[in-house]
């Protein structure tokens, strides 16, 4: 079953073109790795779909879970369960941990709801226990990257758009996001996610879709050689 689908979504920066007419369909719980080349229209592609740019084409449209959000605003997102993680700016350094977490679902409007999410999701993550009240920029990449997730999972996802998750990460913090990935997907969220360390990722993967100069490739990205080929 489709939870997310994007018809003729064309869209760029002031008089820029970025995306041209791309048309993508997701299934629920499904693992979907978006690779290409910087500036080939990645991350401009969750920024159209999470409303935070403007739709050039009239035709375009954006479904989830069968219902037409086009018109949605982003605040109206979360809530419903499509969270999107931006590769940066998605933390407020000069505040907590626990402020971090706390700011992720205010919209929720109600203490004990907020309360009960975040003692729930540090029982899932106990090394934020003793941390709660650190400041973010004091904690390590791996940390943030934890926390970041940590923030997009109290707002119980359907589905998460998450944009680069191993970035600047060590060989070891780059396995605890993996592990941490893997238990979303057994769990049935559905993951789009873009990464330029595709061998990473590629085992979680149950499709690959490619973006070149703003547009969408899907044939023949079923192993990593036909990947690297692509990219070049």
């Amino acid at each position: 079953m489709s939870i997310l689908k994007a018809e003729h979504i064309s869209t760029g920066y002031g008089k820029k073109q970025v995306l041209f007419d791309v048309n993508m369909e997701i299934e629920q719980g499904e693992f979907v790795l978006l690779v290409g080349s910087n500036g080939s229209g990645k991350s401009t592609f969750f920024k159209a779909i999470y409303k935070q740019l403007d739709l050039w084409d009239k035709n375009g449209k954006i479904f989830y879970e069968n219902q037409d959000i086009t018109r949605n605003k982003t605040r109206q997102l979360a809530p419903k369960g499509l969270v999107y993680i931006p590769q940066k700016n998605e933390l407020f350094d000069d505040l907590s941990l626990l402020e971090n977490l706390e700011l992720s679902i205010l919209h929720l409007n109600n203490k004990t709801e907020i309360q009960q999410r975040i003692d729930k999701i540090l029982e899932q993550f106990p090394n934020f226990q003793k941390k709660t009240k650190q400041e973010v920029n004091k904690l390590s990449g791996g940390e943030r990257k934890l926390l970041s997730l940590c923030m997009a999972l109290l707002n119980n996802p359907k589905i998460l758009l998450y944009d680069e998750p191993l970035a600047g990460l060590s060989k070891d913090n780059i396995g605890m996001v993996f592990d941490v990935l893997k238990k979303i997907k057994q769990k049935g969220i559905t993951l789009v996610v873009i990464e330029h360390r595709i061998k990473e990722l590629f085992p979680l993967a149950d499709r690959v879709l490619g973006f070149k100069l703003g547009k969408l490739y899907t044939e023949n990205l079923n192993s990593l050689d036909n990947i690297k080929r692509f990219m070049v």
